[in-house]
């Protein structure tokens, strides 16, 4: 209780009068006007941007940050039609690249046909050899012009006396 008989009456007219007072002075102001009359450049030329930065916890930040949410609300159809793949393939050796493969992979296919060929080559020979009735000493060693007469490193029957 206050010590003044009344005072508790007294405070509740004050605390009355300062309210509407306050309304009176609120209902009269225009936010607006004055909001426009501040410079906000200069304003937030005086706002320590590094300070305030420095004081964020980026890690609690990111922690806070549901990650899977924001990839549902990226449309990636919508991505994919924005990007310019013909630049992109300019940009990049992508074309040189798939070229590149391309013989690469032509290159092996040519290989494994000639190997195949070499074996059907070898197949017809030993046919060929089975119906003519040769006998694998009878079988020539290669074409006539690759081969020599005689073998390298053996001397000729010939040339011993």
């Amino acid at each position: 209780m206050s010590p003044l008989p009344g005072a508790s009456r007294m405070e509740q007219l004050v605390e009355s009068i300062a309210e509407r007072v306050v309304n009176l002075v609120l209902d009269a102001v225009d936010i607006n006007a004055l909001v426009a009359q501040i410079d906000m450049d200069a304003v937030l030329s005086k706002v320590d941007v590094d300070g305030i930065v420095s004081k964020v916890n980026v890690q609690k930040l990111i922690d806070r940050v549901d990650v899977q949410a924001i990839i549902e609300r990226v449309d990636i159809e919508q991505v994919i039609q924005r990007v310019d793949i013909d630049s992109l393939v300019e940009q990049t050796e992508l074309g040189t690249i798939i070229a590149r493969s391309t013989s690469g992979v032509a290159s092996e296919v040519l290989d494994v046909v000639r190997a195949q060929g070499v074996g059907l080559d070898d197949f017809v020979a030993r046919w060929v050899n089975r119906i003519l009735r040769r006998s694998s000493v009878d079988w020539p060693a290669g074409p006539a012009k690759l081969i020599s007469p005689t073998p390298v490193g053996v001397p000729s029957m010939e040339s011993t006396p």
